[in-house]
């Protein structure tokens, strides 16, 4: 956007609107392209540029990967930082003047943001978030206190990596004899960096990308899965995998063949059900069985 152009108040608030919903995206762990954008918000790809640019520029530690940003800095969600955030962003694009109005009218407007009332993320402790970063970065071992069944149990792990999943923070990592363990971040009550390094295999922290959810197990065998999507599955799931694994094939009548890869049928299972009728299990049988007898129980128990 160059400055000089004049623009309604009602087209300001469509570009704060688009930026406030990349972020929410982005903080939810989806990857994002240029393309992603432009289509989504039917918008051109040098406006889906300008917007990385400007989320770049605000502070935002997006990273690239095959032409997909993700976020990597974690910050709080409170509604006010978020909104600081915008404000960083419209100012480093000298905008001001132009849209500023528009934003404190958006404040006022609602306190609660629609587009922050659906950011449903858990609140950790900031100094447990940057203690675990700092871990990661210097592959330190760390001694966490993690509290389970209403015990406090002492573990020491080698921190791989931090995910959010449906809302909630997990912290991934291999115990002492190199089995894969995940923690939810908020039932650990506190962290000591150790003096111990260690090392870790490209292969597994490569592996963890392909995460659909807290079941997957990147020392776990890769299983490979077929499914059936209908014309309205297919229309959706090309805009948002179900995983970053997704390939799809669509055929003459726009309906689509999708595979994935998963380690573990709970990565799934409540996915392919959220989806019926509409995605149908090809392969494998046994994952095929398992979603009908739930259906089938389903059924015989509300009957």
């Amino acid at each position: 956007m160059k400055k000089g152009i004049k623009m309604t108040a009602k087209q300001y608030t469509t570009i704060l609107n688009i930026l406030l919903n990349i972020i929410k995206r982005l903080y939810q762990g989806e990857k994002l392209s240029t393309q992603n954008i432009a289509d989504d918000y039917e918008i051109s790809i040098r406006s889906a540029q300008r917007y990385i640019k400007y989320l770049q520029t605000a502070g935002f530690n997006l990273k690239k990967q095959n032409n997909f940003y993700t976020i990597e800095t974690i910050v709080d969600e409170n509604q006010e930082v978020l909104f600081e955030s915008i404000e960083s962003i419209i100012k480093n694009a000298g905008l001001e003047n132009e849209i500023m109005p528009s934003l404190k009218k958006l404040k006022m407007m609602n306190k609660e943001s629609v587009f922050y009332s659906k950011i449903d993320i858990e609140k950790v402790d900031v100094s447990i978030f940057t203690q675990i970063e700092n871990a990661i970065r210097s592959k330190n071992k760390i001694k966490i206190q993690y509290k389970m069944d209403n015990k406090i149990i002492p573990i020491i792990i080698k921190p791989l990596k931090i995910s959010n999943f449906e809302g909630y923070w997990y912290l991934h990592s291999l115990d002492e004899n190199n089995n894969y363990k995940t923690f939810h971040i908020k039932s650990i009550q506190s962290i000591e960096i150790l003096k111990q390094k260690f090392r870790v295999k490209k292969d597994l922290l490569k592996n963890l990308d392909k995460a659909i959810n807290v079941w997957f197990d990147p020392t776990k065998e890769i299983i490979q899965v077929e499914l059936f999507a209908d014309e309205f599955a297919t229309k959706y799931l090309e805009r948002l995998p179900l995983s970053s694994t997704q390939k799809i094939i669509k055929n003459n009548d726009n309906t689509s063949i999708i595979y994935i890869e998963i380690t573990d049928k709970m990565e799934i299972l409540r996915k392919l059900l959220m989806w019926i009728p509409n995605l149908v299990v090809i392969e494998p049988k046994w994952l095929k069985e398992e979603v009908d007898g739930m259906i089938d129980r389903y059924i015989e128990k509300f009957r």
